[in-house]
């Protein structure tokens, strides 16, 4: 039986130049998923010991992401014209900008496991929709 969810550790490295400066540390990260949240997947980005930012974007935004630039506004994300190997994840809150490079193998295969979950086009019978009506303050009809 396959697990109803992931938690998989990566390592990205952080660029702290907003105009494609150095890379300058390793950052642990967390990649989360949830079948009963299919659409989504979360990266949690350590900034301390035991202090942890979270970012949740589309699960198709991030595998169009690996091939091509995509998204617009908050989260972008595209390989690098250099490096085919890595994958930038930029991230914009108004407190700042964070830039991170993963591995795409890492990413991939990470997002290969949530498709072996939850074959992309079969999300919606995930989700239960009265719960989620109910959380709005609706009801289901």
């Amino acid at each position: 039986m396959l697990p109803r969810s992931l938690n998989l550790p990566m390592v990205a490295e952080i660029d702290t130049e907003a105009e494609g400066g150095a890379l300058t540390r390793a950052v642990r990260v967390k990649f989360r998923y949830r079948a009963d949240d299919p659409y989504a997947v979360v990266l949690d980005f350590a900034t301390g010991v035991d202090d942890w930012v979270r970012w949740t974007l589309a699960r198709d935004l991030l595998a169009q992401g690996l091939h091509a630039g995509a998204g617009e506004g908050d989260v972008l994300i595209g390989p690098d014209g250099e490096a085919p190997g890595r994958v930038w994840i930029t991230v914009s809150s108004p407190t700042g900008t964070a830039r991170f490079a993963f591995r795409r193998a890492d990413l991939a295969a990470a997002l290969a496991k949530t498709q072996a979950l939850v074959p992309p086009g079969s999300e919606s019978v995930r989700i239960d929709w009265d719960r989620e009506l109910a959380l709005l303050g609706g009801e289901a009809a």
